[in-house]
């Protein structure tokens, strides 16, 4: 009797802890073509009330043709009404620490070279709230920069929802 009340505290415990807990995902796509990052990648962002969420951005492009100091990415996102809006991100390329620094305080990106990869990551946006319009949001992006186009080998796209915390008067 007495271990059917301890599991059944455990689970009680786990349903406590596991509805305060973030949501987090992080989706990659790799071996990337020109026509895919024209066409968009696809990623889910199922927004739930009194959530807020972030959401980060990351790249892996031929660190040979880093030409350009920059990529930039076109986000597509969908609610769930099906409403849209579209807007250009201009991200900085960094691969090494002087570059970092010199972006300023606040600038979060993180960098890692690998080989003949450089991997960049940006964080879009943060304390998204949906408390109106919960469900599942679609974030497409692409780019149509001919430059980027050709050196992007990967995308990937992760959200982290942390439960709004209310202070009751």
């Amino acid at each position: 009797m007495a271990t059917l009340r301890t599991i059944a505290a455990a689970l009680c415990l786990l349903a406590a802890v596991s509805c305060d807990n973030p949501r987090e995902q992080f989706s990659l796509v790799q071996d990337l073509t020109p026509v895919d990052l024209q066409m968009g990648l696809s990623f889910d962002l199922p927004m739930e009330e009194n959530m807020s969420y972030s959401t980060t951005v990351a790249c892996r492009v031929d660190a040979a043709s880093a030409v350009k100091e920059n990529v930039e990415l076109v986000f597509n996102v969908i609610s769930p009404d099906h409403a849209s809006y579209s807007e250009t991100v201009s991200f900085p390329l960094v691969s090494n620490v002087r570059q970092q620094a010199a972006l300023g305080p606040g600038a979060e990106v993180r960098f890692k070279k690998r080989g003949a990869w450089l991997d960049n990551q940006w964080g879009w946006r943060s304390g998204i709230s949906c408390d109106s319009l919960p469900g599942r949001w679609l974030v497409i992006i692409s780019t149509k920069d001919p430059i980027d186009l050709e050196r992007i080998k990967a995308i990937g796209f992760s959200y982290k929802g942390q439960r709004n915390s209310y202070e009751q008067e």
